[in-house]
C-alpha cells in the first residue's frame, strides 16, 4: 500500500487548552495535531469507524491528540471515482475518506480538525476541491462538513453492494474477485459465499473549493 503518512514529532501543531464546560468536565486538556502512519490510522479506523476498514491507495493521515493520547483520526486521499474531478469541473480533487473519534466526546470540534488538517494535506497534495460524503444510513447528514465551510452538492447515485448472512456489508467487487479466482460466475460466487445484493441509500456530497 502506498501512503503519504509519517510520524514526526517535528511537525506537531499545538492547538488550545480545553477547560471546564466541555463534554467531559475534567482538568484542562492540551490538544495537538500531528501526521501519523497509515498503520496507526488503520488501527484507529478499524476500532472507531463504522466501516471498520481503511481505504487502500495513497492516504494522508492525521491524528488529534489530547494530552498525548490519540483522540481522533482523519484520512485524506484520492477517491475511487476517477471521473470526480471532471464532474466537479476541476483538475485535482482530494477526498476525506475517513474521520472518526473516540468515545466519549472531549468537546474539541471536529470542524476545526478538518480546517487545520486540510491545509496540512494540501502541502502533500495541492487540490482544487475537497470532497466528503455523509452516509444517511449511518445517521450522518454532514453537519460537521457544513461547519467547516463545505457546501452541499447534491446526492450520489444509489449503489449495489453485498450483504452476508450476518448483515455485514461487502463491496460489490468481493464476489467478482472470488468468481475470477475460482472460474465461476458472479452469481455462483454470491451463492457460494451466502451473499445477497442490497441497494444502499444515496449519500450526501459535500464540497469545498480550495479558493473558497
Amino acid at each position: 500500500m502506498n501512503t503519504l503518512c509519517v510520524d514526526s514529532s517535528t511537525v506537531e501543531l499545538p492547538l488550545f487548552q480545553g477547560g471546564d464546560g466541555g463534554s467531559i468536565p475534567t482538568s484542562a486538556l492540551h490538544f495537538l495535531i500531528r501526521p501519523i502512519k497509515n498503520e496507526t490510522a488503520e488501527t484507529w479506523v478499524v476500532r472507531w469507524h463504522y466501516s471498520h476498514r481503511i481505504p487502500t491507495g495513497k492516504n494522508i493521515c492525521f491524528g488529534l491528540y489530547a494530552n498525548n493520547e490519540l483522540y481522533a483520526v482523519i484520512v485524506y486521499g484520492i477517491g475511487v471515482n476517477p471521473y470526480q474531478a471532471k464532474f466537479l469541473g476541476v483538475k485535482r480533487v482530494l477526498e476525506i475518506k475517513r474521520m472518526c473519534r473516540a468515545e466519549p466526546a472531549l468537546g474539541y470540534p471536529l470542524s476545526r480538525f478538518i480546517a487545520i488538517t486540510s491545509k496540512m494535506a494540501a502541502k502533500e497534495y495541492p487540490y482544487d476541491c475537497l470532497i466528503a460524503f455523509a452516509d444517511p444510513e449511518q445517521g450522518h447528514e454532514g453537519t460537521v462538513y457544513k461547519a467547516s465551510g463545505f457546501k452541499l452538492h447534491g446526492l450520489t447515485n444509489a449503489e449495489w453492494h453485498l450483504e452476508d448472512e450476518n448483515g455485514e456489508k461487502r463491496h460489490r467487487r468481493f464476489a467478482f474477485r472470488h468468481a475470477r479466482r475460482n472460474g465461476k460466475t458472479v452469481a455462483e460466487s454470491r451463492d457460494e459465499l451466502n451473499l445477497k445484493r442490497v441497494q444502499t441509500a444515496p449519500k450526501y456530497r459535500w464540497i469545498r473549493m480550495a479558493n473558497a
